[in-house]
């Protein structure tokens, strides 16, 4: 159960009308958006900024992006990310052999030089290495400014989202993990 109570009646007219909104939308009212409900002007705020990240407003091929919000998820631990993006990922083309060999990139064939560098990038950027820098001008060779600025954003996201997630051990949507491979919480 998460530390925070989730928010099934929206108290404000406010919140009512973003949960009507979310309503609409394929993933609906999820727990991660419940918990955020505690305050509203944070979750309208941050929905604004998130949603250019997975619905069209970046350059960055949608395939990099899933690699990377994948990886944070295992370098955070976070059951909840991972989980929600295992279909995001399957969308724009990752197998779950792909996406359970993210665990152990370095010993399969399944990723190409660019996604291996991504992976690497994620890693450093994650742990604030000092080696990030050197990782993002090497993927200069592949990525345009924008869409290693785009990657940048993307890894920054997913890591405060995960620093929400796991410390008030937000709990993966029962909708969603009925539709998760077998074994999926292996691949974490």
């Amino acid at each position: 159960m998460s530390v925070v109570s989730k928010v099934y009646e929206p108290e404000s007219d406010d919140l009512r009308q973003l949960y009507e909104r979310l309503e609409k939308n394929p993933l609906g009212i999820i727990n991660l958006f419940r918990v955020v409900a505690h305050n509203p002007t944070i979750l309208r705020g941050w929905l604004r900024m998130a949603t250019p990240l997975l619905a069209g407003g970046i350059d960055l091929d949608p395939r990099l992006r899933e690699i990377a919000i994948l990886r944070v998820a295992q370098n955070c631990g976070s059951e909840y990310e991972f989980g929600h993006h295992i279909p995001i990922a399957r969308a724009v083309g990752l197998t779950d052999a792909e996406i359970a060999g993210l665990q152990d990139f370095e010993d399969t064939d399944l990723f190409s030089e660019l996604e291996r560098a991504v992976i690497h990038y994620t890693d450093a950027s994650s742990r604030l290495d000092t080696d990030a820098a050197d990782r993002a001008r090497e993927l200069k060779r592949w990525l345009s400014d924008r869409e290693l600025l785009e990657l940048s954003f993307c890894i920054g996201h997913w890591n405060m989202v995960a620093r929400i997630l796991v410390p008030l051990e937000v709990e993966v949507d029962d909708s969603l993990v009925a539709d998760l491979p077998d074994g999926w919480r292996e691949w974490l």
